[in-house]
């Protein structure tokens, strides 16, 4: 390997300081949720940009305190889901809390995302049409109910099979 000289580096520092200096780029254009419908940020009234200002993005934590609520809602008796599969989207916003909850779940399960091929053909094939979507089956691998909360997911596995929809 070559030695080389600290006026080398320091010319060649320069040099890139001086390209960076030059970077050119774009203005990115953000979109985001008003009033019902998506539209650009920029287009906003003042009053909806300074609330655009204030969101604040969060990660819902599910605790330890989940996870023994996601044991106490583990299914027990004989007529309780065998398995179950779940259908998902990226850009879904009650999604992750969904996927989360049924991931800790000690049920057999596969999870699909409607963004692939795989799973867009999976959905077609349950005639699933909203995101997200839990379908949990029996023993006998016959769907027994869908769910598509997590409210849901709590109400069916503590209710009875008998009086599932």
């Amino acid at each position: 390997m070559a030695k080389r000289t600290v006026e080398a580096i320091d010319r060649e520092i320069e040099e890139y300081k001086e390209e960076l200096a030059n970077v050119k780029g774009r203005e990115t254009e953000v979109y985001t949720r008003i009033v019902g419908y998506y539209r650009a940020v920029k287009n906003w009234n003042k009053g909806k940009k300074s609330e655009f200002k204030q969101r604040v993005c969060f990660e819902p934590d599910f605790a330890e305190t989940a996870k023994e609520e996601v044991k106490a809602a583990a299914p027990a008796s004989a007529d309780s889901p065998a398995s179950f599969i779940y259908f998902t989207k990226k850009t879904c916003p009650n999604c992750p809390a969904v996927k989360e909850y049924v991931e800790k779940l000690e049920i057999k399960h596969t999870g699909y995302v409607v963004d692939t091929a795989e799973g867009l053909e999976k959905a077609r094939e349950y005639n699933v049409f909203a995101v997200p979507t839990v379908i949990f089956f029996g023993a006998d691998g016959k769907e027994l109910y869908r769910a598509y909360s997590v409210k849901e997911i709590k109400a069916k596995l503590e209710a009875p099979v008998a009086q599932a929809v």
